[in-house]
């Protein structure tokens, strides 16, 4: 071969390698465009949902001797028109943490699914079949994705900010009967172990273990927190959200509530 020849073959051979940087380029480029859209489609059905509150009076409540008694701003109803699953709805105030919360007949389902049943992210907040949907074991546990933009569950590591943690103390659930208010007792980084496979989430005992092992991640985490001045009576439920943590498949980060009050519509 020429040194022409040569020349013109290493020319080719660039152009093609040329050609094949800027198809890869334009697929990746086509893919972010679409993962964005995807996202900013799905927190807009999120969005949407959020417009199906009830438009009466939410601030009226009212302590009897019986218990106390407030106002429906949810229409389940409503709601499991969207999609069958929805069976609460979950706020963490001073976070971007304002969700239905669903369960479906596959465990982990909406880890990859939306609201529209399409796969990918963000997916939904849910539980697992271990619980039942009225909140009524000893620990319930909620998923939701870490996003970066903060949506989801990923807004829940404002409270590695120790002051943060000490100015927000709720987590509330609205369900179909009443609307749970929980005092956040722990926020911290927690091993990677799936919560109801290592823990008895039916007892007091799985509940009391599990906490103890809480409080031993918290006191090692940096950004980790618990509250000294709550105490659990024997019958008292919490709940747990979990998310992943940034850069360490290992870990997970929980947000930590007990049940503090129960408000029954009226």
């Amino acid at each position: 071969m020429s040194k022409l020849q040569e020349k013109r073959s290493k020319q080719q051979k660039e152009k093609i390698a040329a050609a094949i940087l800027m198809g890869i380029s334009a697929i990746c480029i086509l893919y972010l465009g679409y993962r964005i859209l995807s996202l900013r489609q799905a927190e807009k059905q999120y969005e949407d949902l959020r417009q199906t509150e009830s438009t009466e009076a939410v601030s009226l409540e009212e302590e009897t001797e019986q218990g106390v008694y407030t106002e429906a701003i949810h229409d389940f109803d409503a709601l499991r028109k969207e999609n069958e699953d929805i069976y609460a709805w979950i706020t963490v105030p001073n976070t971007q943490v304002d969700y239905p919360v669903l369960q479906s007949d596959t465990d982990n389902y909406y880890l990859d699914h939306n609201l529209d049943h399409s796969t990918g992210y963000p997916g939904c907040v849910y539980t697992n079949l271990c619980n039942v949907k009225d909140f009524s074991d000893y620990i319930t546990l909620l998923y939701g994705h870490n996003m970066k933009n903060g949506t989801m569950f990923g807004s829940l590591h404002k409270f590695e900010e120790e002051a943060f943690f000490e100015e927000n103390q709720q987590i509330v659930v609205y369900g179909e009967e009443s609307r749970l208010t929980y005092q956040i007792y722990a926020a911290t980084e927690f091993s990677d172990v799936y919560i109801p496979a290592y823990y008895d989430i039916y007892t007091e005992g799985g509940r009391d273990k599990f906490l103890d092992d809480v409080r031993l991640y918290a006191e090692s985490s940096k950004g980790s927190y618990v509250r000294d001045d709550i105490e659990l009576s024997e019958d008292e439920k919490i709940i747990v959200l979990s998310t992943c943590v940034d850069n360490d498949d290992e870990k997970r980060y929980l947000l930590v509530g007990v049940l503090s009050e129960e408000a029954l519509y009226r």
